[in-house]
């Protein structure tokens, strides 16, 4: 890390001059129409790591086995505007596979309650390695568990990724947690679709454009791709080498501070122990969720989560629990139909949606 960087670090420890200049330009961002109701698109990102601080085997099965008894009766507890209970995607770390855990989660892909990409920590890794790594676990998926989907054109495999320790790109300053120069171009190289890793606040790998859905490449020796991109719009379409990134929303609660000074930071993360009201935080995701420029009716809320983390699963599967009552709490904003259009959907159900605006194929886009 430079001495600017630290200085920075030490001074603004969240970030904010990472990404403050890009937040501000977000408020000002188009609003909806008022006339017509606000589609939500809603996904969850779980960070599903069942080796978790390694733990035994049989641990390790314990924690999948009651995601897979117990997520469906609570997804099925929470309905969207069509009658479409929740759904979640779980990105599965390749450092973590058994066949077992996957095997396993294999009834609630069948019941379409979840779908599974592509999660990775790697720390002093290299390209060629890492190519390997994702065309290996890649072909696992698809082939191995019927995960994954093939580009109808080119017949590659294709996947959605978030990258561990939020180092994407190699962005972490310490040069930690990855190691890959140009990691945007092999993730594209190698059948990535989407990326879905930010925001990242507090770390400092978090890029520097927030609250909008872009492209962005890698260069050959390069770092930090992500920091800048083109905005996903209407009537525009990937260009070769170009990823698509959705972060989650990104902002700040003015009503709910650290000792009382500082405002909380709304990152988008679901996790046990965060102080802030429900109700406030539906009403960030909302205010702050991107969109594709030229269609703002539609909304996409990316949260993300670590379900097989420590206390998380009474969390996210306790009936009356935290997590089923933040899912309350959003469908209650959502209950006038006049204003909104819940829709739980997928990473990939999410991306779909994104395209089909960007292309002007989805009815009533703008």
């Amino acid at each position: 890390m430079g001495r600017r960087d630290d200085v920075l670090a030490r001074v603004d420890p969240r970030g904010f001059h990472l990404w403050g200049k890009s937040f501000l330009r977000s408020l000002k961002a188009e609003k909806p129409d008022p006339e017509r109701p606000v589609n939500l698109y809603v996904t969850v990102a779980d960070h599903f790591e069942p080796r978790w601080r390694k733990p035994t085997v049989d641990e390790e099965r314990h924690r999948v086995d009651r995601w897979v008894r117990e997520y469906p009766g609570m997804a099925r507890r929470h309905l969207d505007a069509f009658g479409k209970p929740h759904v979640r995607t779980l990105f599965f770390p390749e450092e973590e596979y058994r066949k077992e855990h996957l095997d396993a989660l294999g009834s609630l892909v069948k019941d379409g309650l979840v779908d599974v990409e592509v999660h990775l920590h790697h720390d002093k890794d290299n390209a060629d390695n890492l190519r390997r790594t994702l065309l290996d676990f890649t072909r696992t998926l698809h082939e191995g568990h019927g995960l994954l989907r093939r580009d109808p054109e080119t017949g590659k495999i294709q996947y959605a990724f978030i990258h561990g320790n939020w180092a994407l790109d190699n962005s972490h300053p310490e040069g930690i947690f990855c190691g890959v120069d140009n990691e945007l171009g092999v993730l594209v190289e190698t059948g990535c679709y989407l990326d879905m890793t930010f925001p990242s606040v507090p770390s400092p790998t978090q890029a520097k454009l927030v609250n909008v859905i872009y492209y962005a490449r890698g260069s050959e020796g390069g770092r930090r791709g992500a920091d800048t991109g083109r905005v996903v719009s209407v009537g525009t379409s990937r260009q070769e080498g170009e990823l698509m990134l959705l972060p989650g929303p990104l902002g700040v609660h003015l009503g709910s501070r650290v000792a009382g000074v500082i405002p909380r930071i709304e990152a988008a993360m679901i996790e046990p122990g965060n102080p802030v009201p429900l109700e406030d935080r539906v009403q960030a995701w909302v205010r702050h969720a991107p969109a594709v420029k030229g269609a703002p009716n539609h909304r996409f809320i990316k949260l993300h989560a670590h379900g097989c983390n420590g206390d998380a699963p009474d969390y996210f599967l306790t009936p009356g629990g935290p997590f089923d009552q933040l899912l309350g709490a959003l469908e209650r904003h959502c209950a006038d139909a006049r204003r909104y259009v819940l829709r739980y959907v997928t990473a990939r159900e999410m991306y779909e949606t994104v395209k089909a605006l960007e292309a002007g194929t989805l009815p009533n886009a703008v």
